[in-house]
């Protein structure tokens, strides 16, 4: 259309110098009267349009005489030379954008097939404007239509050549359109093997794996993947590989490989590839997928001990001992013993020694030795054999709150004289010999009571474990230094007070913030180590706190928790401190949805921003109030100036 305009411009501009006969002049009102506006209106840019697309050639020529008609009538040679020239230029200006917007006279649908081999092949060739065209194709081919047509079917029982690329074209090779066919085949096999066997496989070694993908195209698209699947059935994807051959388009053989380094967790696993055909949008869906066969592993490994382990023990005299020294290995371990004596009360079976009737020359290290031909594992297990109790404590450790009763019982296997020793509920030796003894107390008031049983001469003690517990008086929190106001991202210390609690050693404390909505959530828990003091005691305890603005309206608290273990009183005894309120002052933030952002809007509509904001008014309101005040004060003071200097004039 540029270049039409521009011959329109140049014909009008010329139009005027020009010399006419009567005759010409005849010519030009009439074709004035027919609506045409000169010599221009010979071919005006919709006939330009129209002739380009279905008959340029005509076009061409056609307009070369009907202007050369013009202009040779009364015309000087020089001026007609000239437009000679400007007119051939235009003319092939003209051809080259013909050629270039020509490129869609043609539509194939589908425009792109992707067909598995042997199966059947279909796609249309269309026109906008009826035109002779034909298929140009190694199967499926068709020539010129004797008519024109705007649709041209191509179409194939069975697709077998593989590097098929038919085209549909019009008469002469003017428009040509390719139709793009993508060929498979699925694969006749798919095997996984080792490059070379391994005859054993060995824990930490490295192993080549080949995958073997048999007459598959086209195997540019073809992705590998390796799995391992553990004994539960578990799969674990290995690695997934890719080769670039798009310009392969038969079938093909394709090998893959993968270094694998099996431990021992991959005993009794099975190793596989896959193959994958992934033709895009067009092709099967889900894409294809062929497994191979699967590989057993068989992994050897040195001994290696299983639970309990190595471990230190101690038994009493008399009793029996048996250890159990068992490992996993592959091949499975042998198993021998090496004990820090030689008794003919021991027996040793594989992984198992027993030893009955310990004595005190028992003692020492039993070292055990696991072993296969991949390697060796030791084991010791220290045991200390210890006296027998001639007097038992029953129970031999009690949790008493303090002023509460407390007591327990005193046994012997044998009657003997025993007695009590304790600061309250103690006894003297008894004078008979008996085997029980009962030690009582109605209210426990001795912070640090050891009460122990004994016997004629102390040939024989044993001692009551007793802890004395006192809940706390009281449990608070506040701050170090009251912050006024509490400011975002500022640091405040928050000390937690528990008073007159025992034993302070056994007390853990807990810092808590519980959200507007009610959410509570633990900032940290802290406990000191001060295992040997018994009395009661204060405990102080501080946590640095950074609020943020999600934290205004919160509520900070402490908790004081007394853990005395399993004899202790379950659950354990808690108790909740006073609450702190959170007053935030932070800045300003945008706060409605979608925040700052870019937008579009018609010219014509209404525009609506809403700019909302989180911020803490008091400040806000304090800064207005002072701006008030100060108003306030300088109409005052101009007032007085004011008056008194118009009494002065």
């Amino acid at each position: 259309m540029l270049w039409a305009s521009a011959l329109q411009f140049s014909l009008e501009f010329v139009t005027p110098t020009m010399n006419t006969t009567a005759v010409d002049n005849r010519r030009l009102r009439e074709r004035e009267r027919g609506g045409r506006g000169g010599v221009v209106g010979a071919f005006s840019s919709l006939e330009y349009f129209h002739f380009c697309k279905a008959e340029p050639a005509h076009f061409f020529f056609s307009s070369s005489n009907r202007i050369a008609e013009y202009f040779t009538e009364g015309r000087s040679l020089l001026v007609r030379w000239k437009m000679e020239i400007l007119i051939g230029l235009l003319i092939s200006s003209l051809s080259l954008y013909c050629d270039f917007t020509d490129a869609e006279c043609l539509v194939v649908s589908p425009a792109r097939l992707v067909v598995k081999h042997g199966d059947p092949a279909s796609s249309n060739c269309s026109s906008d404007t009826p035109v002779e065209m034909g298929w140009e194709a190694t199967q499926g081919g068709a020539g010129l239509t004797d008519n024109k047509v705007k649709i041209l079917n191509w179409k194939v029982d069975s697709l077998t050549d593989w590097n098929s690329n038919p085209t549909c074209f019009t008469e002469g090779g003017q428009c040509q359109k390719q139709l793009n066919i993508t060929v498979y085949k699925l694969p006749d096999r798919v095997s996984i093997s080792y490059r070379k066997y391994p005859d054993p496989m060995v824990e930490g070694h490295q192993y080549l794996l080949q995958c073997l993908v048999q007459n598959i195209a086209p195997i540019g698209r073809l992705t590998v993947t390796f799995y391992k699947v553990n004994t539960t059935g578990e799969q674990t994807e290995l690695d997934t590989q890719h080769k670039s051959k798009d310009n392969i388009n038969t079938p093909e053989n394709g090998t893959y490989t993968l270094d694998f380094t099996p431990g021992r967790d991959d005993d009794g696993a099975q190793l596989l590839c896959s193959a994958m055909l992934d033709l895009g949008p067009e092709g099967p869906q889900p894409p294809p997928v062929m497994e191979s066969n699967r590989l057993n592993t068989n992994v050897h490994y040195k001994p290696q001990f299983t639970s309990p382990g190595c471990f230190s023990m101690s038994i009493t005299e008399g009793d029996t001992l048996s250890l159990n020294c068992s490992a996993n290995g592959n091949p499975a371990p042998s198993y021998d013993w090496l004990l820090p004596h030689a008794d003919p009360n021991t027996m040793e079976e594989r992984s198992v020694v027993t030893i009955t009737n310990m004595a005190k020359s028992h003692s020492g290290n039993y070292t055990c030795f696991a072993r296969n031909p991949l390697g060796n594992s030791t084991c010791t297990v220290k045991v200390e054999v210890t006296d027998a109790e001639c007097l038992v404590v029953s129970p031999a450790s009690l949790v008493v709150k303090y002023g509460d009763p407390a007591s327990s019982n005193c046994s012997s296997d044998t009657p003997v004289e025993m007695g009590w020793e304790a600061i309250q509920g103690g006894t003297s030796l008894t004078d008979n010999k008996v085997k029980i003894l009962n030690w009582r107390v109605n209210s426990v008031t001795e912070w640090n009571s050891k009460p122990t049983c004994f016997t004629e001469g102390g040939q024989c003690l044993k001692q009551l474990n007793i802890t004395v517990y006192k809940l706390p008086d009281r449990v608070s929190i506040s701050y170090r230094k009251y912050p006024d106001p509490m400011v975002e991202g500022h640091q405040y210390l928050l000390q937690c007070l528990v008073q007159n609690i025992a034993p302070i050693g056994t007390l853990r404390v807990t810092f808590y913030k519980v959200s507007a909505t009610g959410e509570q959530t633990e900032l940290d828990t802290q406990q000191k180590s001060k295992d040997n003091i018994n009395t009661p005691e204060n405990g102080t305890y501080t946590l640095d706190f950074t609020p943020g603005r999600d934290d205004d309206g919160a509520q900070l608290l402490c908790s004081a928790m007394l853990d005395l273990g399993p004899e202790g009183p379950q659950p354990p005894p808690v108790m909740d401190s006073n609450r702190l309120n959170t007053n935030m002052h932070y800045k300003p933030q945008i706060t409605r949805s979608p925040g700052c952002f870019s937008m579009s809007i018609t010219e014509g509509d209404t525009l609506s921003l809403a700019c909302s904001a989180n911020v803490d008014y008091l400040p806000i309101i304090a800064g207005l109030a002072s701006v008030v005040i100060l108003l306030v004060i300088s109409c005052f003071i101009y007032s007085s100036y004011y008056k008194h200097t118009r009494m002065s004039h």
